[in-house]
């Protein structure tokens, strides 16, 4: 057969090699733009997370200023609304109707999106995170102080509750903490301990579980361990919580505004 008539491989196409190479390039293109979307995609979720929670300490603010108080925080059995103990001590029992004496159900519970009459809420009437993924622990939570005058009166919680002992008597007195980050041991349950203390008079403290709903440090236990202790500080591998408080005197402003304080 004369070399005229040979036919050689057609140099146009492309060899196995040549696309194996085509596709990585491609793969590492995706990458490099895949990974800095994914990073904004969460920033933006925190920046939404952030002013939900801001909404709903407003939406507190706004309940304070047409019901004399603040409301307990809901139950997981509650669908969205808040949760009273039917005694002032003792056995607690889970009633409906509010109660005089303000004792909540806990302390640390989940936001009243229900009795707020907040909005989206999931199918169980709770406020969910911007990360809502269908999981209760995107549920957004709430605390709020059972500082007692007298005894057997949670004077932020019970009805007209704040009038009795003064403004001055509450704002005296020390209810939630929130301390700053740093924990390096178990954490302290009833104080900030050797933290830096940010607050010891937050009336109501909202957060979030932020992007990981793990535990990856002593700072997210301290925010998930039902206590009146809680950690706020800038976002980092171990830390990614998102946390606002509420203010006395604010709270103090808004409810005088109102007419509900003298």
């Amino acid at each position: 057969m004369s070399a005229s008539k040979r036919h050689p491989i057609d140099s146009a196409g492309f060899t196995l090699i040549e696309i194996a190479v085509v596709l990585l390039i491609i793969s590492i293109l995706v990458t490099i733009v895949a990974v800095p979307l994914a990073t904004q995609l969460d920033q933006q979720k925190t920046l939404d997370t952030q002013r939900q929670l801001e909404q709903i300490k407003e939406a507190i603010y706004g309940f304070a200023m047409a019901n004399g108080r603040l409301p307990c925080p809901a139950t997981t059995a509650s669908a969205g609304l808040e949760r009273f103990c039917t005694n002032a001590s003792g056995g607690c029992g889970t009633p409906t109707t509010v109660q005089t004496h303000g004792r909540c159900v806990t302390t640390v519970g989940l936001v009243p999106a229900a009795t707020l009459g907040l909005a989206p809420i999931d199918a169980n009437g709770f406020s969910v995170d911007a990360w809502a993924d269908g999981s209760d622990l995107r549920r957004l939570q709430y605390a709020v102080s059972q500082y007692q005058n007298p005894v057997n009166t949670n004077i932020l919680t019970g009805v007209d509750g704040i009038k009795t002992p003064t403004m001055t008597t509450v704002a005296a007195a020390t209810h939630l903490y929130v301390c700053a980050t740093g924990l390096t041991a178990a954490p302290p349950t009833a104080n900030c301990g050797a933290m830096v203390l940010l607050s010891d008079k937050a009336p109501f403290v909202l957060f979030s579980s932020g992007k990981s709903t793990a535990q990856n440090s002593f700072d997210e236990t301290n925010n998930q361990n039902n206590d009146i202790v809680f950690s706020q500080g800038t976002q980092t591998s171990t830390f990614d919580d998102l946390v606002t408080w509420g203010s006395l005197n604010t709270l103090f402003a808004r409810m005088v505004q109102a007419g509900k304080l003298p």
